[in-house]
């Protein structure tokens, strides 16, 4: 169980709104410490506001994680005493109760209210990036991890090496133990990060899983980073070949490749380094279910989606990118207008 708030060690400062935490390290991982700034947080409905210099490097785990709140904030301080937003460059002050951007946009407009040294020019390493989602039966019998097992093969050349609660992470690889961890937590859900192997033969790579009990059964979603050796990604029916195997051996809910930059060991600095685009998004069966196949694959500005994993069951894989296009979001959110109708958004029947 976390700390309530005003006990937990990582925070060093709490308002009304906001938990701060502020940090001078090199590279900032999911540490213990702030796991538990950021679950008293959430329990005590505030959000975090993560303080570092600018030489300071974000895992994976962190970066995608603690940023989810609307006051969530990477609170970058420079050299000059001002402050801007690690996520997207807009310079930050400091109203009493959290940090907010400086400049207020016109309606419709961005702020242009960036700081120099978040567009600092820097060569961005290639980095793949994976959200998978599966859905297995909840009988006495479940393994999880297999799925992560599959997902870090493929895209990095070896399965994980290890899994814990936090980084560093500290337990070896093993789908039978991660599976009795999550068996002894359940009804609750389940967070865990998961390391790629070390050594030059394997791309780094770093993910998180997360396990939940559904209504449907037990829900395995993996999120996965492989950095590459260079700006070129896999190509796209080389990933629908991936996305296939996973639906092929296990209940496709849903899968999101993108194409995306960060540094050479797969950390993010508070610089600009180009926008992550999507290779393409894996539908379920559940998306399939109400139309037919023939229907489904009908998508404008995709031209080469087809049915994948068991034909009784079938999913779809669309493929929409190379991963460095902005533009290809516009044939993302028509896909989504597909996937997700109108009346299915506002709630109706």
């Amino acid at each position: 169980m976390p700390n309530e708030l005003i006990f937990s060690p990582g925070v060093d400062l709490i308002t009304d709104k906001v938990a701060v935490v502020m940090q001078d390290r090199p590279v900032i991982g999911m540490s213990a410490w702030l796991s538990d700034a950021l679950t008293s947080a959430r329990m005590a409905g505030r959000d975090l506001q993560l303080v570092t210099p600018k030489t300071t490097a974000l895992t994976y785990p962190v970066r995608t994680s603690i940023f989810k709140g609307i006051f969530s904030k990477w609170v970058v301080t420079d050299d000059d005493g001002e402050y801007f937003d690690g996520l997207n460059g807009v310079r930050l002050k400091w109203n009493g109760e959290m940090f907010i951007a400086r400049a207020t946009a016109k309606d419709g407009q961005a702020t242009s209210d960036l700081h120099p040294d978040y567009v600092v020019k820097e060569d961005p390493f290639g980095q793949l990036q994976f959200t998978v989602r599966v859905r297995h039966r909840a009988v006495e019998s479940l393994v999880i991890g297999k799925m992560a097992e599959r997902l870090f093969t493929v895209a990095s050349g070896s399965g994980p090496a290890g899994w814990s609660t936090s980084e560093p992470v500290t337990q070896p690889w093993s789908p039978e133990a991660l599976t009795e961890y999550c068996r002894d937590r359940a009804p609750q859900p389940t967070w865990l990060i998961l390391a790629g192997q070390p050594g030059k033969e394997f791309k780094p790579a770093v993910g998180t899983l997360e396990v939940r009990r559904t209504m449907s059964g037990v829900d395995e979603t993996v999120t996965l980073a492989v950095t590459q050796p260079g700006l070129d990604f896999p190509n796209v029916n080389q990933v629908g070949e991936w996305i296939d195997e996973i639906a092929d051996n296990f209940e496709l809910i849903s899968a999101m490749v993108m194409g995306s930059y960060g540094t050479a060991e797969g950390t993010y600095l508070p610089r600009f380094v180009g926008m992550a685009c999507p290779i393409g998004v894996g539908a379920g069966n559940e998306a399939v279910r109400s139309s037919s196949v023939a229907e489904m694959v009908k998508v404008p500005g995709i031209s080469r989606a087809m049915a994948i994993g068991p034909a009784h069951t079938p999913a779809i894989w669309y493929p929409i990118g190379d991963g460095r296009e902005p533009r290809d979001w516009e044939t993302y959110a028509t896909l989504m207008k597909k996937l997700i109708p109108a009346d299915a958004l506002a709630g109706k029947q």
